[in-house]
Formats: structure tokens, sequence, C-alpha cells
């Protein structure tokens, strides 16, 4: 819903959806800096922000009232590397095949792959800032984001996904072209081999839809690759030209 209304520009709406989200579901945490981008980029008013406080904290306070506790709203990705000394518990990501290799071994990755996810985060939200995706381009991008956090923070696991699966599958259904349904089809069966081999304990399963994971985030990325970091816009994709 909060992804609809930022399509419809209904800016309130889009707020109060994501903090509702953020209440009930922290995997939709994943979509928060596209929305932050989104309010730049489109220069929404700062008295419009308070929507989402104003919609997430009485949520929380219902949640509570209704006996559900807090910390079973942990989020999916954030905290997990503090309880488990896995770069990828079973998640289809590039972690998942660096960490099986014989020359790493306990080597200390868990801040690079933090680092890494942040950075990614925060180009990812200039890169929207600087040029707001509109139409079915919204639910692209968000679904980049559900791909990249879960890809490259550690101690993602199977379910880290499940964001990305719901996007591939509406922005499929939305456009209904060949190149949709082929990162849907790449999303859903990297997260269908991620799940096989949470069942069944079996890690290889894991780093053979990782594959699939990051050929659909790299068929996603190449559409959004320019800089928005300089005044003469100069492309960094070499597979488009300028302007994209």
């Amino acid at each position: 819903m909060s992804l609809a209304a930022a399509i419809d520009h209904r800016h309130r709406s889009m707020l109060g959806w994501s903090g509702l989200a953020l209440a009930t579901n922290p995997q939709a945490a994943a979509c928060a800096p596209l929305i932050i981008a989104l309010l730049i980029g489109r220069r929404v008013s700062p008295r419009l922000w308070l929507a989402a406080p104003l919609t997430f904290f009485p949520a929380i306070a219902a949640i509570r009232f209704a006996g559900w506790p807090l910390p079973d709203l942990s989020s999916v990705y954030v905290g997990q590397a503090d309880w488990s000394p896995m770069l990828a518990n079973d998640a289809p990501n590039a972690w998942s095949i660096v960490q099986a290799l014989p020359w790493i071994g306990d080597l200390p990755l868990t801040g690079l792959a933090l680092a890494s996810a942040v950075g990614a985060a925060a180009w990812l939200t200039a890169r929207f800032a600087w040029r707001s995706p509109e139409g079915s381009d919204v639910i692209t991008a968000a679904l980049l984001f559900a791909l990249v956090l879960p890809g490259l923070l550690p101690g993602s696991d199977a379910r880290s996904f499940v964001m990305a699966d719901v996007l591939a599958l509406g922005l499929a259904a939305m456009r209904g072209d060949r190149r949709s349904w082929t990162i849907c089809a790449l999303v859903e069966s990297g997260s269908m081999l991620a799940l096989v081999g949470d069942l069944s304990g079996i890690r290889a399963w894991a780093m053979l839809g990782a594959v699939p994971m990051i050929v659909a985030t790299a068929l996603i990325a190449r559409r959004f690759l320019i800089s928005p970091a300089n005044d003469n816009g100069l492309p960094l994709n070499p597979f488009r030209a300028y302007p994209a």
C-alpha cells in the first residue's frame, strides 16, 4: 500500500502505510531508504514526514497492549550478526559462497559485510533522491533495496528475501513483460533453493540459490546505474547511453 501511494504521489498515505508496515513487519525496513529518497527527491514538506512516526508508535502501543512482546518484532536483518557466527545463515547471497571458501576460514568479515550493506544503501538512497523513480519503477527500486540489503548484510537467512519475493511477483504482474518475469523467476528460484537448504540443512542449496539472486540483482541495478555524485551526470552504466 505504501508503494502504491508512492506511485500516485500520495505522500501522506505513503508515510502512514510505511509506519504501519514497519510496526507489524520488520522486513518493511528494506524499503525505508527508498521512502526517504522519494521524500528528498520530490521535496515533500517536512511536516508530512511526521505521518510515519504518528502511525508507527500508536501501532507499536497497540501491539504491546495486545500482548505481542516487542522483542518478537526485532528486525530480520539488524542484529542477526550478534548471535550468529555465520556471514550467511542459508541465505541465497554472495556471503554464503564466500564463507564456504577454504581460505576464508574464521576471518572476521562481519564488519566488511555490514559496511558494504550500509554503503550500498547510502549510494542507492542518494541515487533515487537525485532522480526519483516514477510509475512501476518505484516497485523496481524497492525490489532492488529488498535484494541488496539482505544480500549484503551479515547474518541474513532464507527468510530475509520474503519482501523481494513479493515485490518481484508484483512487478512481473504489473508490467507483464519478459524481462520482469525473468527477474521474478530468478528471485523465486533463488528463494526456493535457499528454503530447501534451510529445511535439509545442506548449505550447498543456499550457495546454488545465490547465483540467480545475484543475477536478478545485477539486472535490476543495471537500470539505475547512473552517478548522482556530480553535476554533469556522467553515466556509470556501460550498458545504456546517457541519459537513461
